[in-house]
C-alpha cells in the first residue's frame, strides 16, 4: 500500500502502541471524572496531551487508508487529520464538560426538594444524602453523593465532606451551598430550610434557562426555513413554472 521501509513501519506502530496506552488512560480518566462530576479534574486532565495526540491519529488512519492510492499525498492528507483532531480535542472536552455540568444542574433542584424532605421527615444530614443517593434519578450527581456517603461512613465530617464535593465540582451553587450550610449549622438554623431555599433557587434558574431557549427555538426555526426550506420550495416549484412559461411562449 504504501511504499515505506519495514522498520519504519515497525517504529510507527510501535509509537501508535504506546500512544494508545497513554492515550487510553487519559480518555478513561476524562470519562470517571464526566460520570463522578468531578469537573475539577478536567481542568488538567491526566495524559492529556497523549489523548489529544491518540485522537488525532484515530482520526488519521481512516483517510490514510481511504487516500493509499495518492501515494505521498496520503501522508500529507493524515497529517493534516491529525493536526486538526489534536486541535479540536479541547473543544469536544468543552463541550462534553459544559454537557455534564448542566446535566448537574439541571438535577439539583430535585436532589435538593429530597434531601430538603428527608430532614424535615427528622433525619439528620448523613441520613438525608444517604436517601437521595439511594432514591434520586441515576446519574452523575447520584454518583457524587455516593462518594460523599462513602466518606461520612470512613469518618469524615459531613461538612467536610460535602466541601470535598464542591472542590470536585467546581461549581458556584455547590460552594454557595456549602457556604449556607455552615453557615447556618454555626447559627444554629435548621439546615432543612436552607436547602429548601437553594432548592427554590436552583428551580428558578432551571426555569429561567427553559425560557432562555424556548425564546432562542423560534429564530433558530427562521434560520432553518431561511436556508433550507425556502431554497427547497423554489426547487420544487421550478419545474411547473418553466412548464407553464414554456406552454405560454408556445402560443
Amino acid at each position: 500500500m504504501f511504499d515505506v521501509p519495514l522498520l519504519v513501519l515497525v517504529g510507527a506502530a510501535a509509537g501508535v502502541f504506546a500512544l494508545t496506552v497513554f492515550g487510553l488512560r487519559g480518555f478513561l480518566e476524562i470519562r470517571d471524572a464526566l460520570r463522578l462530576a468531578e469537573f475539577a479534574r478536567l481542568t488538567s486532565p491526566a495524559h492529556w496531551q497523549a489523548t489529544r495526540a491518540w485522537a488525532g491519529v484515530g482520526a488519521a488512519i481512516p483517510v490514510l487508508i481511504v487516500a493509499s492510492r495518492l501515494g505521498t499525498g496520503a501522508w500529507f492528507a493524515g497529517l493534516a487529520v491529525a493536526a486538526l483532531g489534536y486541535a479540536v480535542a479541547p473543544h469536544f472536552l468543552a463541550a462534553a464538560r459544559q454537557r455534564a455540568e448542566r446535566e448537574v444542574l439541571d438535577d439539583l433542584a430535585l436532589h435538593l426538594d429530597l434531601i430538603a424532605l428527608a430532614m424535615e421527615s427528622g433525619s439528620s444530614l448523613p441520613a438525608a444524602l444517604s436517601i437521595c443517593a439511594e432514591r434520586a434519578p441515576a446519574g452523575a450527581l447520584q454518583r457524587a453523593w455516593g462518594r460523599v456517603i462513602l466518606e461520612i461512613q470512613a469518618g469524615a465530617e459531613p461538612l467536610e465532606a460535602l466541601r470535598a464535593l464542591e472542590q470536585r465540582m467546581g461549581l458556584k451553587p455547590f460552594a454557595s451551598l456549602v457556604t449556607a450550610v455552615r453557615a447556618a449549622e454555626r447559627l444554629n438554623i435548621e439546615p432543612a430550610r436552607i436547602i429548601r431555599e437553594r432548592a427554590l433557587q436552583s428551580a428558578a434558574h432551571r426555569f429561567a434557562r427553559a425560557e432562555r431557549l424556548a425564546r432562542a427555538a423560534p429564530l433558530k426555526l427562521w434560520a432553518a426555513l431561511v436556508l433550507c426550506l425556502a431554497p427547497c420550495t423554489l426547487v420544487v416549484l421550478a419545474f411547473p413554472m418553466a412548464r407553464m412559461l414554456a406552454l405560454v411562449w408556445g402560443r
